[in-house]
């Protein structure tokens, strides 16, 4: 990382500004920047945007559209707000460098790069790693996990929020891979509501916090067929293993991300051909 990415003298350095000066005329580029790092540091919504630029909604909007024309942001419906757009970072570099360089840009080209990257880093692993490794359990839920995981087959994974009629002045409650099955001109059965956490290990808590998504998901659709999950990158407490023997919780590490739909990596496709 300090060799390459942030190191000034590698063409790496300065290829995110290459890629967006490609792509956007010279009056709009400063207020992509702006907008890529509003996103970066969470904002997903055209509105949210705006308010963190301070900019009116229309120009805004005309710098989102440009992006997204260019193939640099994707639009993605919330799970439970079909009419709710929320905007990604579709580059990873363009991420990166918004999120967690862009900021310490003077300091690299004055600094040791092995101390700006130590600041660097818890902002890299929330905002860039932690959002990568969400969608990588949204993409193994479409692609790779067994038929019988969540009961029927999926259709679509995407982020879903929702309001807390509990905590009205606080944020939206949300959930990172939200699963749905198949239904005509209509939000599919709801199948699956998880949690994604890269850097930790997932315990009870974790298993309460969507259990409460999925109660404030009954306010508007049925449920019942609604399986809890877990996809941690460095695994869960034997406590949230055992609610997995008994049915309560479905659990997703690595190694089932990697070898199969099942537990124990033997996946149901896999022992058919067998």
């Amino acid at each position: 990382m300090c060799r390459t990415v942030l190191n000034p003298r590698t063409p790496l350095y300065l290829e995110p500004h290459h890629l967006l000066q490609e792509e956007t005329d010279q009056g709009d580029r400063a207020l992509c920047h702006s907008a890529l790092a509003a996103i970066a540091s969470g904002c997903s919504t055209q509105g949210e945007i705006a308010e963190c630029l301070g900019t009116p909604l229309t120009d805004a909007s005309h710098c989102l559209a440009l992006l997204r024309a260019n193939g640099l942001l994707y639009g993605e419906p919330d799970a439970f707000r079909p009419n709710l757009v929320r905007l990604r970072i579709a580059e990873p570099l363009l991420a990166f460098e918004h999120a967690a360089v862009r900021p310490l840009r003077s300091a690299l080209e004055q600094q040791d790069a092995v101390e700006v990257w130590r600041r660097a880093r818890p902002v890299f692993d929330s905002a860039v790693a932690g959002t990568h490794f969400a969608q990588i359990c949204r993409d193994w839920v479409l692609d790779f996990a067994d038929r019988g995981v969540f009961g029927a087959l999926p259709v679509s994974a995407a982020h879903g929020s929702l309001s807390d009629p509990e905590q009205r002045a606080g944020p939206d409650v949300e959930a990172d891979v939200v699963v749905r099955g198949r239904a005509d001109a209509r939000p599919g059965p709801l199948l699956s509501v998880g949690l994604a956490r890269r850097d930790e290990v997932m315990d009870l808590h974790h298993l309460e916090h969507v259990r409460r998504l999925t109660l404030l998901a009954a306010r508007d659709e049925d449920v019942t067929r609604a399986r809890p999950a877990c996809y941690s990158g460095v695994g869960f407490t034997p406590a949230l293993h055992a609610a997995e023997a008994d049915g309560q919780v479905v659990l997703v590490d690595p190694a089932r991300l990697y070898r199969g739909g099942r537990p124990d990596g033997d996946s149901e496709d896999a022992r058919r051909r067998r």
